[in-house]
Protein backbone atom coordinates (compact mmCIF):
# COMPACT_ATOMS: atom_id res chain seq x y z
CA UNK A 1 0.00 0.00 0.00
CA UNK A 2 3.05 2.55 1.38
CA UNK A 3 4.24 1.71 -2.18
CA UNK A 4 1.24 2.42 -4.58
CA UNK A 5 0.79 5.37 -2.41
CA UNK A 6 4.14 6.63 -3.48
CA UNK A 7 3.52 5.18 -6.94
CA UNK A 8 1.17 7.73 -7.32
CA UNK A 9 2.22 10.83 -5.35
CA UNK A 10 5.22 10.94 -8.04
CA UNK A 11 2.91 10.41 -11.05
CA UNK A 12 0.67 13.70 -9.89
CA UNK A 13 3.99 15.45 -9.32
CA UNK A 14 4.78 14.05 -12.79
CA UNK A 15 1.21 15.54 -14.45
CA UNK A 16 1.51 18.90 -12.30
CA UNK A 17 5.06 19.21 -13.89
CA UNK A 18 3.94 18.61 -16.83
CA UNK A 19 1.02 20.86 -17.06
CA UNK A 20 3.63 23.85 -15.73
CA UNK A 21 6.13 23.08 -18.43
CA UNK A 22 3.21 23.67 -21.01
CA UNK A 23 1.93 26.73 -19.15
CA UNK A 24 5.18 28.27 -19.48
CA UNK A 25 5.74 27.04 -23.14
CA UNK A 26 2.43 28.44 -24.12
CA UNK A 27 3.17 31.58 -22.03
CA UNK A 28 6.70 32.18 -24.06
CA UNK A 29 5.08 31.21 -27.41
CA UNK A 30 1.76 33.99 -26.72
CA UNK A 31 2.25 37.53 -27.66
CA UNK A 32 3.73 40.43 -25.56
CA UNK A 33 0.48 42.03 -25.02
CA UNK A 34 -1.30 38.54 -24.54
CA UNK A 35 1.10 37.61 -21.99
CA UNK A 36 1.42 40.63 -20.04
CA UNK A 37 -2.54 40.77 -19.49
CA UNK A 38 -2.66 37.44 -18.08
CA UNK A 39 0.41 38.54 -15.61
CA UNK A 40 -1.69 41.35 -14.78
CA UNK A 41 -4.49 39.22 -14.11
CA UNK A 42 -2.90 36.59 -12.28
CA UNK A 43 -1.49 39.10 -10.32
CA UNK A 44 -4.68 40.68 -9.57
CA UNK A 45 -6.47 37.61 -8.59
CA UNK A 46 -4.16 34.88 -7.15
CA UNK A 47 -0.81 36.79 -6.09
CA UNK A 48 -2.74 39.57 -4.59
CA UNK A 49 -2.33 38.33 -1.22
CA UNK A 50 1.23 37.88 -1.54
CA UNK A 51 1.63 41.41 -3.22
CA UNK A 52 -0.32 42.98 -0.26
CA UNK A 53 2.24 41.32 1.91
CA UNK A 54 5.09 42.03 -0.08
CA UNK A 55 4.12 45.80 -0.22
CA UNK A 56 3.17 45.80 3.49
CA UNK A 57 6.49 44.45 4.24
CA UNK A 58 8.09 47.34 2.23
CA UNK A 59 6.07 49.87 3.65
CA UNK A 60 7.23 48.63 7.29
CA UNK A 61 11.14 48.79 5.99
CA UNK A 62 10.79 52.20 4.77
CA UNK A 63 9.02 53.51 8.12
CA UNK A 64 11.70 51.99 10.27
CA UNK A 65 14.21 53.73 7.98
CA UNK A 66 12.14 56.73 7.95
CA UNK A 67 11.49 56.80 11.50
CA UNK A 68 15.57 56.57 12.30
CA UNK A 69 15.88 59.34 9.71
CA UNK A 70 13.28 61.77 11.88
CA UNK A 71 15.14 61.00 15.26
CA UNK A 72 18.98 61.77 13.77
CA UNK A 73 17.36 64.56 12.25
CA UNK A 74 15.64 65.84 15.70
CA UNK A 75 18.57 64.89 17.81
CA UNK A 76 21.07 66.93 15.78
CA UNK A 77 18.67 69.76 15.64
CA UNK A 78 18.32 69.64 19.26
CA UNK A 79 22.51 69.76 19.54
CA UNK A 80 22.29 72.54 17.36
CA UNK A 81 19.73 74.68 19.67
CA UNK A 82 21.70 73.51 22.85
CA UNK A 83 25.05 75.18 21.23
CA UNK A 84 23.41 78.05 19.83
CA UNK A 85 22.47 78.99 23.07
CA UNK A 86 25.42 78.13 25.15
CA UNK A 87 27.29 80.20 22.39
CA UNK A 88 24.89 83.37 22.98
CA UNK A 89 25.09 83.40 26.64
CA UNK A 90 28.49 83.06 26.32
CA UNK A 91 28.75 86.04 23.77
CA UNK A 92 26.94 88.19 26.10
CA UNK A 93 28.93 87.00 28.87
CA UNK A 94 32.07 88.71 27.09
CA UNK A 95 29.77 91.75 26.49
CA UNK A 96 29.58 92.19 29.96
CA UNK A 97 32.82 91.33 30.82
CA UNK A 98 34.24 93.96 28.91
CA UNK A 99 31.88 96.69 29.84
CA UNK A 100 33.30 95.45 33.45
CA UNK A 101 36.33 96.23 32.12
CA UNK A 102 36.15 99.90 31.90
CA UNK A 103 34.69 100.12 34.95
CA UNK A 104 37.76 98.30 37.05
CA UNK A 105 40.28 100.94 38.26
CA UNK A 106 43.19 98.59 39.68
CA UNK A 107 44.95 95.73 38.37
CA UNK A 108 42.79 92.76 37.40
CA UNK A 109 43.40 89.36 35.18
CA UNK A 110 40.53 88.17 32.76
CA UNK A 111 40.06 84.51 32.98
CA UNK A 112 38.07 81.21 31.53
CA UNK A 113 35.67 79.45 33.72
CA UNK A 114 37.42 75.40 32.47
CA UNK A 115 34.90 73.50 34.44
CA UNK A 116 31.78 74.80 34.99
CA UNK A 117 29.55 72.64 37.43
CA UNK A 118 25.66 72.42 37.64
CA UNK A 119 23.69 75.83 37.85
CA UNK A 120 22.79 73.94 41.60
CA UNK A 121 26.25 72.92 42.66
CA UNK A 122 28.66 75.18 42.16
CA UNK A 123 31.00 75.67 45.17
CA UNK A 124 34.53 75.78 43.50
CA UNK A 125 35.11 76.61 39.64
CA UNK A 126 38.53 76.21 38.03
CA UNK A 127 40.30 78.76 35.99
CA UNK A 128 42.23 78.96 33.05
CA UNK A 129 45.06 81.70 34.79
CA UNK A 130 47.31 81.92 38.03
CA UNK A 131 50.01 83.07 39.39
CA UNK A 132 51.83 83.61 35.86
CA UNK A 133 49.59 86.29 35.35
CA UNK A 134 49.53 87.78 39.06
CA UNK A 135 46.67 85.55 40.32
CA UNK A 136 47.12 84.62 44.07
CA UNK A 137 45.24 83.37 47.05
CA UNK A 138 42.59 85.52 48.27
CA UNK A 139 42.06 87.65 45.32
CA UNK A 140 38.47 88.39 44.79
CA UNK A 141 36.79 86.75 41.81
CA UNK A 142 33.73 88.98 40.32
CA UNK A 143 31.60 89.16 36.90
CA UNK A 144 29.78 91.88 35.40
CA UNK A 145 26.81 91.38 37.74
CA UNK A 146 28.69 91.28 41.18
CA UNK A 147 30.38 89.11 43.37
CA UNK A 148 31.43 85.31 42.04
CA UNK A 149 33.55 84.73 45.21
CA UNK A 150 37.66 84.67 45.73
CA UNK A 151 40.49 82.16 45.05
CA UNK A 152 41.06 80.02 47.22
CA UNK A 153 44.72 78.59 45.79
CA UNK A 154 46.55 79.74 42.69
CA UNK A 155 48.60 77.13 40.63
CA UNK A 156 51.14 78.25 37.77
CA UNK A 157 48.43 78.65 35.25
CA UNK A 158 45.81 77.49 36.50
CA UNK A 159 43.33 78.79 39.87
CA UNK A 160 40.44 77.44 41.86
CA UNK A 161 37.56 80.06 43.34
CA UNK A 162 35.72 79.15 46.23
CA UNK A 163 32.38 80.98 44.98
CA UNK A 164 29.74 82.36 47.56
CA UNK A 165 27.47 79.08 47.36
CA UNK A 166 30.44 77.33 49.65
CA UNK A 167 29.70 76.96 53.55
CA UNK A 168 33.02 78.52 54.35
CA UNK A 169 32.10 82.06 51.94
CA UNK A 170 31.87 84.77 54.31
CA UNK A 171 31.76 88.61 53.30
CA UNK A 172 31.29 91.84 55.04
CA UNK A 173 28.36 93.66 53.42
CA UNK A 174 26.61 96.86 53.64
CA UNK A 175 23.61 98.67 51.65
CA UNK A 176 24.27 101.36 48.96
CA UNK A 177 23.70 104.32 51.58
CA UNK A 178 26.19 103.10 53.74
CA UNK A 179 23.69 102.72 56.85
CA UNK A 180 23.85 99.28 57.48
CA UNK A 181 26.29 96.80 58.01
CA UNK A 182 26.60 92.83 58.34
CA UNK A 183 27.74 89.89 57.44
CA UNK A 184 26.94 87.46 54.11
CA UNK A 185 26.92 83.76 54.96
CA UNK A 186 25.31 80.91 52.94
CA UNK A 187 22.35 79.84 53.12
CA UNK A 188 20.66 76.50 52.11
CA UNK A 189 16.76 76.53 52.26
CA UNK A 190 13.86 74.62 50.51
CA UNK A 191 14.10 70.69 50.21
CA UNK A 192 15.65 70.64 46.78
CA UNK A 193 18.88 72.34 48.92
CA UNK A 194 18.54 75.85 47.13
CA UNK A 195 21.57 77.88 48.20
CA UNK A 196 20.22 81.59 49.08
CA UNK A 197 22.83 84.10 51.18
CA UNK A 198 21.47 85.38 54.61
CA UNK A 199 22.29 88.74 55.81
CA UNK A 200 23.07 88.77 59.54
CA UNK A 201 24.58 90.83 62.43
CA UNK A 202 21.66 93.83 60.98
CA UNK A 203 21.23 96.06 64.57
CA UNK A 204 17.54 95.57 66.25
CA UNK A 205 17.30 98.98 64.91
CA UNK A 206 17.91 99.27 61.51
CA UNK A 207 15.24 97.66 58.77
CA UNK A 208 15.75 97.41 55.05
CA UNK A 209 13.47 97.06 52.69
CA UNK A 210 12.80 94.57 49.96
CA UNK A 211 14.59 94.86 46.90
CA UNK A 212 17.58 96.52 48.71
CA UNK A 213 20.81 95.86 46.80
CA UNK A 214 23.96 95.07 49.07
CA UNK A 215 27.41 96.03 48.30
CA UNK A 216 30.92 94.21 49.51
CA UNK A 217 32.21 96.73 52.74
CA UNK A 218 35.73 97.04 51.66
CA UNK A 219 36.41 95.34 55.44
CA UNK A 220 38.55 92.20 56.13
CA UNK A 221 41.41 92.85 53.32
CA UNK A 222 39.58 90.50 50.83
CA UNK A 223 36.81 92.39 48.59
CA UNK A 224 36.90 95.76 47.49
CA UNK A 225 34.29 98.10 48.38
CA UNK A 226 31.38 98.21 45.99
CA UNK A 227 30.78 94.94 44.96
CA UNK A 228 27.30 94.08 43.92
CA UNK A 229 26.40 91.17 46.07
CA UNK A 230 22.77 90.30 45.60
CA UNK A 231 19.09 91.82 46.68
CA UNK A 232 17.00 92.07 50.06
CA UNK A 233 14.34 89.29 49.24
CA UNK A 234 12.61 88.42 52.96
CA UNK A 235 13.42 88.99 56.00
CA UNK A 236 14.42 85.74 58.34
CA UNK A 237 13.89 84.99 62.34
CA UNK A 238 16.52 85.40 64.61
CA UNK A 239 15.58 83.07 67.33
CA UNK A 240 17.67 84.52 70.16
CA UNK A 241 15.99 87.96 69.11
CA UNK A 242 19.41 89.85 69.21
CA UNK A 243 20.03 90.97 65.64
CA UNK A 244 17.73 91.24 62.16
CA UNK A 245 18.47 88.58 59.52
CA UNK A 246 17.73 89.44 55.86
CA UNK A 247 18.05 86.66 53.26
CA UNK A 248 19.46 87.94 50.25
CA UNK A 249 19.12 86.84 46.34
CA UNK A 250 22.38 87.06 44.18
CA UNK A 251 23.20 88.36 41.55
CA UNK A 252 24.96 86.01 39.91
CA UNK A 253 24.82 82.29 39.75
CA UNK A 254 28.14 80.53 39.52
CA UNK A 255 27.16 77.24 37.79
CA UNK A 256 26.09 79.81 34.90
CA UNK A 257 29.62 81.65 34.92
CA UNK A 258 31.71 81.32 31.44
CA UNK A 259 34.49 84.35 32.10
CA UNK A 260 35.20 86.48 35.31
CA UNK A 261 37.46 89.04 35.98
CA UNK A 262 40.15 88.33 39.19
CA UNK A 263 40.86 91.95 40.90
CA UNK A 264 44.62 91.03 42.23
CA UNK A 265 45.01 93.99 44.74
CA UNK A 266 42.13 94.67 46.90
CA UNK A 267 43.14 94.92 50.31
CA UNK A 268 41.28 97.31 52.42
CA UNK A 269 39.00 99.76 50.76
CA UNK A 270 36.43 101.22 52.64
CA UNK A 271 37.36 104.59 51.51
CA UNK A 272 35.72 104.07 48.14
CA UNK A 273 32.51 105.19 47.34
CA UNK A 274 29.17 103.56 47.47
CA UNK A 275 26.48 103.34 44.23
CA UNK A 276 24.36 105.49 47.10
CA UNK A 277 26.50 107.77 47.98
CA UNK A 278 25.77 110.41 45.20
CA UNK A 279 22.38 110.16 45.91
CA UNK A 280 22.82 110.47 49.69
CA UNK A 281 24.75 113.47 49.12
Amino acid sequence: MRDRGGHGAARRDAFLLAICAGLALIALAMPRVWSASLVASVRRSVLRPLVAIQARAEQDRTARFSLAAIQFSRDSLAQIVLAGDAVRQENENLRELVGLRARVTRPYVAAEVLHRPTPTDARMLLLGDGQARGIEAFDPVVTAEGLVGYVWNAGPHSAAALTWQHPEFRASAVTGDGRVLGMISPLTSGENGQVVLQLRGVALRDSLALGTLVYTAGLGGVYPRGIPIGSVESMELDVLGFERVYRVLPLVNPGMVTHVIVITTPRDSVFLPLPGASARR
